[in-house]
């Protein structure tokens, strides 16, 4: 293959990844309802994608008069990208997460960055400010020489570091809303976020490897480099976009009041307890929630006017169980009710599963045979008239 080739694939690959950001970016924010935070979020990610790949894109096309001027936000905006990824993992996992002043020390650095550029490098005339894009500074003039310095090495160290700090939150918001699946969802499936725990995975490798084979460093001299990283990226930024399309929102926006409940305020006594365990039994037994295979904890505390808190609570201290166990155990019940009667013989066993609530066939024959200690075939065998 030619080097003309070679350049014209890096171009075309250059040139999708920003395209391909801005569509994500407009799905996201189409998508985005009062009740869709995370996309929104997300939204606001790949527009900075959109806007750091655009000037990537004219920088290693080495169009440095068009993006001249647009050096002093470049930086800054990078520095945005791993915030605001973050933000969107603390939205998705953190049910009372909200968008408020405290949330804007993540933005400090990119705004010291963009303080620092707006202050020196309006000093380099304009064929300085090109000579320093194209690497070819003159060291004789100490602004030129500075931002030569960031581009060699503070600025690779700046971002190793927000990568680091940055992964490290997010393992840990995963790692605690993971740890928290059984306390408030009935079912897994569509709230576990295996897709991050891969993308992280693949993440961190791809990383690796890019240092290790020095990719990052060749990327404004070495083309076969920059196209192995743009590859990388381009799949990177595919993968999460179409998975954040797919991932639901998994805690509803409610206002304080709803969520907390009246009992917010007080303490819970014996005599609080016991009511509200009359009417979690009430409202499972009559109204048969759990048959909603989308049942999270906080749809039975709004419905029995509590909190989260205590009615995690009550069900540990009075039913000896998680949450997930509590509804799978009445959700089984009902399965093996549904087995007995002939009027359902029509039914699959994934059809009954999905009747009284399961979203997976495997889950749903794991539980049953822990608590029947058959399958549902061997159950409907047994139990044939």
């Amino acid at each position: 293959m030619t080097i003309e080739n070679i350049h014209i694939i890096d171009k075309i690959i250059g040139s999708l990844i920003p395209f391909q950001a801005l569509i994500f970016a407009i799905i996201l924010f189409l998508l985005s309802k009062e009740n869709s935070r995370s996309k929104r979020i997300l939204g606001y990610y790949m527009s900075i994608n959109f806007l750091y790949y655009t000037y990537l894109f004219f920088y290693y096309s080495t169009y440095y008069s068009i993006i001249k001027d647009a050096y002093y936000i470049i930086v800054p905006i990078a520095l945005l990208i791993q915030p605001f990824f973050y933000l969107y993992i603390k939205s998705l996992t953190n049910p009372d997460f909200k968008c408020n002043y405290k949330e804007l020390f993540h933005l400090l650095p990119s705004f010291i960055i963009l303080i620092m550029n707006l202050s020196l490098y309006s000093f380099l005339s304009p064929n300085e400010q090109l000579q320093l894009l194209a690497f070819e500074g003159n060291s004789s003039n100490n602004i030129q020489a500075f931002f030569l310095e960031l581009h060699t090495l503070g600025y690779h160290i700046l971002f190793a570091f927000q990568a680091l700090i940055y992964l490290s939150l997010i393992i840990w918001h995963i790692y605690k809303h993971r740890k928290n699946l059984s306390t408030n969802f009935s079912n897994y499936e569509d709230v576990n976020l295996n897709w991050l725990i891969m993308i992280l995975s693949i993440f961190i490798i791809g990383a690796i490897v890019q240092e290790s084979l020095g990719y990052v460093d060749q990327l404004v001299f070495n083309v076969h480099g920059r196209i192995y990283y743009n590859l990388f990226m381009l799949f990177i930024i595919a993968f999460i976009g179409i998975s954040a399309i797919k991932q639901k929102e998994i805690y509803q926006i409610t206002g304080k009041e709803d969520r907390l409940g009246k009992y917010v305020n007080s303490t819970l006594n014996e005599d609080s307890k016991q009511e509200l365990v009359q009417k979690l039994r009430t409202h499972l037994e009559l109204n048969k929630p759990y048959l909603n295979n989308n049942l999270k904890l906080d749809d039975i505390a709004k419905h029995i006017e509590t909190n989260r808190q205590y009615l995690s609570q009550i069900i540990n201290e009075n039913f000896q169980q998680n949450f997930y166990s509590l509804i799978n155990e009445y959700r089984i019940e009902e399965s093996k009710k549904m087995l007995y009667e002939k009027k359902h013989k029509q039914l699959s066993i994934m059809g009954i599963a999905k009747s009284v609530g399961f979203n997976s066939k495997s889950t749903f024959n794991t539980l049953f045979k822990k608590s029947t200690g058959l399958t549902p075939s061997q159950f409907i065998k047994e139990n044939q008239l």
